[in-house]
């Protein structure tokens, strides 16, 4: 009798082993491809996002014919505002609220803006848990420092801070924002008090020659700046950008007095300072009068990592909202000269390219 051999077909080790690595070098070769339309979702996103916040600022406009003010304060105010000091050094005070909370029925947040109690401090435990709402308008999905709020800190040194207590012993804790306005060339928290409780009054700084330190951007606190102000154009004028969470918090809530928003990121070999409770909303382009004769610009995504900067995820650069409401990416490798253009709202000057 003859038997009938039968041979099992099938893979060998090396087979095996060679079909592995080749799959994991595909992966290897299309996992940058998916990372990079992922970014590129988010890009997007984060664009979209400023696109509807800029029109709201120009809806806001038709209704109110001026566009909202970085914040409002009353200056005149001395007190203890749910044990918290009013005013402080720059003159903020009650109530405190900011373009974000101002702009929220612009937003088709009718029902959140009829929560806020805008009569009362924006701290107040009344307002608490309002302000803590998460927004997706405001938050740019490539921020990696946190979207979830924070506790609002006063400073414990000059690079430190600690939660401000509210009366009760509660903490006060505001939504985040990763967009912010953009004040101009000089910083609304870098002034003496004296020139704090009018900010539409020039600042005269006499280690500079007696040079003016003014608002020259769209917007700062108390603000009431109809478009006619706007001179330089409102395609040539940035009114918002982005300022990433890793660097420091910010939110589109408003202003608490004696509120510091400190370094969380140092890119320098000295480390960066805390920036007054403004700060918490806005930043600045620079050179500041006050700097002088250090020569400094907050170009976006500058390395210094200055908390009062523009700041994005996205590359080299940020996206920024024009006040015509058009959105661009403005390069951190910008011209100066274009950049601090930009940033003023009837300097005169031409602008170049953003890129």
């Amino acid at each position: 009798m003859s038997s009938e051999r039968h041979s099992k077909s099938g893979f060998t080790l090396v087979e095996l082993l060679v079909v592995i690595a080749i799959i994991g070098m595909l992966v290897s070769l299309l996992l940058p491809a998916v990372q990079a339309a992922r970014e590129a979702a988010r890009r997007m996103s984060c664009q979209n996002n400023l696109k509807q916040l800029g029109l709201a600022i120009l809806n806001y406009e038709s209704s109110h014919r001026v566009i909202p003010p970085a914040y409002v304060t009353n200056t005149r105010e001395d007190g203890n505002v749910y044990g918290v000091q009013c005013a402080d050094e720059y003159r903020n005070s009650h109530p405190g609220w900011a373009w974000g909370a101002l702009l929220l029925p612009q937003l088709e947040q009718s029902a959140l803006h009829g929560q806020l109690r805008f009569n009362d401090a924006c701290w107040s435990p009344a307002n608490a848990a309002a302000v803590a709402s998460k927004i997706p308008a405001f938050l740019c999905p490539s921020a990696s420092g946190g979207s979830d709020g924070f506790a609002v800190l006063q400073a414990v040194d000059h690079r430190h801070g600690t939660p401000i207590l509210r009366d009760d012993g509660s903490q006060i804790h505001f939504s985040h924002s990763h967009y912010v306005t953009n004040a101009g060339i000089h910083q609304p928290w870098g002034r003496t008090t004296a020139y704090c409780y009018d900010y539409e009054v020039g600042e005269p700084i006499l280690a500079n020659g007696n040079q003016l330190a003014r608002m020259d951007g769209p917007f700062f606190p108390n603000s009431k700046m109809p478009l006619r102000r706007i001179s330089d154009g409102l395609s040539n004028t940035i009114f918002l950008g982005e300022h990433s969470s890793i660097l420091s918090n910010k939110t589109w809530v408003g202003v608490v007095p004696t509120a510091v928003t400190p370094p969380r990121l140092d890119l320098r070999s000295w480390q960066s300072e805390n920036n007054g409770a403004g700060c918490l909303v806005g930043v600045h382009s620079g050179p500041d009068t006050h700097d002088h004769p250090e020569v400094i610009i907050h170009a976006p995504n500058n390395p210094f990592g200055h908390t009062d900067e523009m700041w994005g995820e996205h590359g080299p650069g940020c996206s920024v909202s024009m006040g015509d409401g058009s959105v661009r990416f403005a390069s951190a490798f910008i011209d100066p000269n274009a950049w601090v253009a930009m940033s003023t709202r009837d300097g005169g000057e031409v602008v170049g390219n953003v890129e």
